[in-house]
């Protein structure tokens, strides 16, 4: 048998850590590099006690499928999932969780063993033990960054939202906010929860593209732009919900071609232009 043990602190709770550990969304998105996707069992959201999936994916040039199921369960201190079928003799995965002074100390106890006998345990030694270790830490350096970001609540809040009101392109609505669906992962916001927008064109060359940035109160940004599917949808409710806004400026905002013409639409604060702009971009990239 070999053993992989890492500990990664992470300045968010524990039960935000636990849940993001379990979000079979987020691991997809984490391990694109092998290109693994749920195909059976639970295959988004968050996994559960006795729930299993079966993943599929591509390990050393080779195209493998595992079913594992999670075998221990205390939310938020500690799940296990076990191999149930799959290319080694055998896989557990021990993920703990415990409060600590910044935040979280995520623990992963990684036992496994290859079979073929003497030659697989070579093997588990020589190559497995260093892939899989930095597979692992990939894996949570992406739970810590999400985590420590607006996107894990909103991550969360989206696996969480059961009732959907309307779907329109990348947007679903619900009766509070809004659900925004990414290339891999699913985010939820309130429109109380929505605390600066702003409004600028990006230069395309030959054309302009309008482009909305959000900030929300937890620290989240969301980068939008015309060419996002159920755009003119998104700004009506957005108007809707956040009545400050100017009702003309998409109109403003085009005139003088190919000008940025960065903009304040909305601060929950009170803020003027420079003021937002220090506060929401000093450690993001500005437009």
């Amino acid at each position: 048998m070999s053993l992989i043990e890492l500990e990664t602190c992470i300045c968010a709770d524990t039960e935000t850590c636990f849940d993001l550990s379990r979000s079979i969304d987020l691991h997809s998105f984490s391990t694109v590099q092998t290109r693994e996707r749920a195909i059976a069992g639970k295959t988004s959201g968050l996994i559960g006690a006795d729930e299993t999936v079966t993943w599929q994916a591509t390990h050393f040039g080779i195209r493998q499928k595992l079913t594992s199921k999670i075998t221990a369960y205390d939310r938020p201190f500690h799940f296990r999932d076990e191999q149930l079928k799959g290319a080694f003799q055998f896989i557990k995965h021990d993920h703990y969780f415990s409060t600590i002074a910044d935040g979280t100390l995520m623990r992963d106890v990684f036992r496994f063993q290859s079979p073929l006998g003497i030659l697989g345990r070579v093997v588990d030694v020589v190559i497995m033990k260093r892939y899989l270790t930095r597979f692992l830490i990939k894996r949570n350096n992406i739970i810590k960054n999400v985590a420590e970001s607006g996107t894990g609540a909103a991550l969360l809040e989206a696996e969480r939202t059961p009732h959907i009101r309307e779907q329109n392109g990348i947007f679903s609505y619900t009766n509070n906010g809004f659900i925004l669906q990414g290339k891999f992962l699913r985010t939820r916001y309130s429109w109380s929860d929505i605390e600066t927008v702003f409004a600028y064109k990006e230069d395309l060359i030959t054309t302009d593209a309008i482009c909305i940035d959000l900030f929300t109160k937890k620290g989240g940004h969301v980068f939008l732009t015309e060419s996002d599917p159920g755009w003119d949808r998104f700004l009506e409710q957005l108007s809707e919900h956040l009545s400050a806004i100017p009702g003309n400026w998409e109109q403003a905002l085009v005139r003088s071609p190919f000008a940025t013409n960065f903009t304040l639409l909305f601060d929950q604060k009170g803020r003027a232009l420079e003021q937002a702009e220090a506060g929401c971009y000093a450690n993001k990239h500005k437009p």
